[in-house]
């Protein structure tokens, strides 16, 4: 006689808390066979949903730059505002190695702007790459921050992102496997600039194809942007 729909669930719950299928299948008056090919049939038919999540090297810092620290976290008050833009880094310890994932987050308009890694980087060369890596931020400094707090930057900027039509980088979701599962209840931070999105182009961007998504999520008038004459698009301040 097949499993009733309640004996799979209790099956799948047992299975979450680590019971072998043959004390399960002792428990309910099951075949062992029986309740692995329940077990097996669950997996293949929702893989996301049941699959063990691959565990993560140990985490060694994350940091972030001191105007973003600031824009964040500390005063808000900006003097050299680099066009709304945060350097974050996790890095983890992977034996003789460690792996850095860096996430460029465009507060004022974009949202993970760029994303890069995780990439191997042997623990002897680490202190000379993190500095180089800040020493091109306004103040070439940086701040320590919990895994939390880069979680509530990260995600707070996708999510503001995408309520103006705009996804995240494209090697964001690569990257993002080193932040471990979002965090519930995340410190909710403010966006844009003033009130208001403001894009700032760069070399590598598409504005007019950003500019027409702002037009149609938040209407001409409402948002601001900055971009290079040679575009024929002129500058809006």
């Amino acid at each position: 006689m097949a499993a009733s729909s309640e004996q799979i669930k209790e099956i799948l719950a047992l299975r979450d808390r680590k019971v072998t299928p043959k004390q399960i299948a002792r428990k309910l008056g099951l075949r062992p066979a029986e309740v692995k090919d329940i077990i097996q049939t669950q997996l293949n038919a929702n893989p996301e949903k049941y699959s063990q999540p691959k565990k993560l090297p140990k985490l060694k810092e994350c940091l972030i730059d001191s105007q973003g620290f600031d824009r964040f976290f500390g005063s808000q008050i900006i003097k050299r505002d680099r066009k709304g833009l945060s350097q974050v880094m996790v890095t983890r310890t992977d034996g003789q190695h460690h792996l850095v994932t860096t996430f460029l987050i465009d507060a004022w308009c974009l949202g993970v702007k760029n994303a890069m890694g995780p990439r191997k980087v042997k623990t002897t060369d680490y202190p000379l790459m993190r500095e180089q890596a800040y020493a091109t931020t306004m103040d070439d400094s940086y701040r320590t921050i919990s895994l939390e707090q880069v979680q509530s930057v990260i995600y707070g900027a996708v999510d503001y992102a995408k309520h103006l039509g705009i996804d995240p980088h494209k090697d964001f979701e690569r990257a993002k496997s080193h932040l471990e599962p979002r965090m519930d209840n995340l410190v909710r931070h403010e966006f844009g600039k003033n009130g208001k999105p403001y894009y700032f182009a760069g070399p590598y961007d598409n504005p007019e194809k950003i500019i027409a998504k702002l037009r149609e999520s938040v209407g001409e008038g409402n948002f601001k942007y900055t971009v290079g004459m040679d575009l024929g698009m002129g500058t809006v301040l």
